[in-house]
């Protein structure tokens, strides 16, 4: 079974339905109803979300809400249901950004104010997953500082989650906090993969640059490792920078760790997002490198898109049936599977992950 590890699903402004939710995300909260999803509007004003908009072919006028996240769900359709070797994919949650003391600040309106440029429930996510269970897999994501995170994890994984998503840098998550370490233990106890985002990051803000180094987790696993409790972990992206001029140490730390002492420990990394413009570079590298390929999954980072003019003498022959293939998730697969990476890198996911059979019984 191929499947794609690494799948956003966002809105811009979407109220939180009433139906089966987890009992940490509230449908009403401060005496109104809550999010269970949304883009802040420092987010919704910066120069990539604009060229977003225009490369998805959105009316530019919608600055979001309800009609932009109508256009969202039809553009995401096609992309999720599109018929190609990719069987599932990962739903991603993406849990509020929260400060030092566990708290959640509204979502920022500008420039150098703490808080989370995007929001998605895991109760949106979960629900997804349970109407479409032939294609979804629950990508949960809970912030180590929320209160009872712990609790929180086990709830999400005993309804179905297959990982668990952060973002450090962003959503600011010390890994070598206390409370981060017993999320780590529990899933390491559960079975429950961690992916996380280390290196350079360019969607969104870095709010907490001392969290962009990937030796910082590796660090920790250390830690866990001689105590019997480090958990699976998969590092997005490779750990590669933004562009071929930025800053590569935390990707080459990782690949010396999947090479060399983690090398029989279940450190991972996706490969999502290597076929964007800036990345391409690493792509090519990486195809090479088959000792690296058994440890390495296939994600595509959808709705990140393919830069398919710089692959054109890459894909050759083949450029122009992939171009035409309709879901970017496809397209993604076809490509990396073109420029020979492994068969394993696309059926690992299918080894590591839990609870794959949950919602289709």
């Amino acid at each position: 079974m191929i499947i794609d590890v690494h799948c956003h699903c966002t809105y811009t402004r979407r109220a939180a339905h009433s139906r089966e939710r987890f009992s940490f995300e509230p449908a009403r909260e401060n005496g109104g109803p809550a999010l269970d999803s949304y883009v802040s509007p420092r987010a919704l004003r910066r120069p990539t979300w604009r060229l977003m908009k225009r490369y998805f072919g959105f009316d530019p006028r919608l600055e979001g809400g309800p009609e932009l996240d109508e256009f969202l769900e039809k553009f995401y359709e096609p992309h999720y249901a599109g018929e190609g070797p990719v069987e599932r994919i990962v739903l991603l949650a993406f849990d509020a950004y929260h400060d030092d003391d566990g708290r959640r600040p509204s979502p920022p309106e500008t420039r150098g104010q703490l808080g989370g440029d995007i929001y998605t429930s895991n109760s949106l996510i979960h629900d997804a997953c349970r109407r479409r269970p032939e294609r979804y897999l629950f990508g949960a994501s809970v912030h180590p500082y929320r209160a009872n995170a712990v609790a929180c994890v086990e709830e999400v994984f005993a309804r179905g989650a297959c990982l668990i998503k952060w973002m450090p840098l962003h959503q600011n998550i010390d890994v070598a906090d206390p409370r981060t370490l017993d999320v780590l233990r529990c899933c390491a106890r559960l079975g429950l993969p961690i992916l996380a985002h280390y290196g350079e990051e360019f969607t969104l803000a870095t709010q907490h640059p001392a969290y962009r180094p990937v030796t910082t987790l590796l660090d920790v696993l250390r830690r866990l490792r001689t105590e019997g409790a480090m958990p699976i972990t998969i590092v997005a992206h490779v750990a590669t920078p933004v562009t071929p001029f930025g800053e590569r140490k935390s990707h080459a730390a990782l690949i010396d760790a999947l090479l060399g002492e983690f090398a029989d420990a279940p450190l991972y990394a996706d490969i999502a997002a290597l076929t964007s413009w800036g990345k391409v570079g690493f792509l090519r590298k990486l195809a090479r490198r088959q000792n690296l390929h058994a440890k390495l999954l296939f994600g595509s980072d959808f709705p990140v898109p393919s830069a398919l003019p710089r692959l054109r003498r890459d894909l050759g022959r083949d450029h122009a049936r992939i171009k035409a293939e309709p879901s970017w998730i496809q397209r993604a697969a076809s490509i990396y599977r073109r420029m020979c990476f492994n068969e394993i890198v696309f059926h690992r996911a299918a080894e590591l992950l839990p609870n794959v059979s949950y919602f289709s019984g």
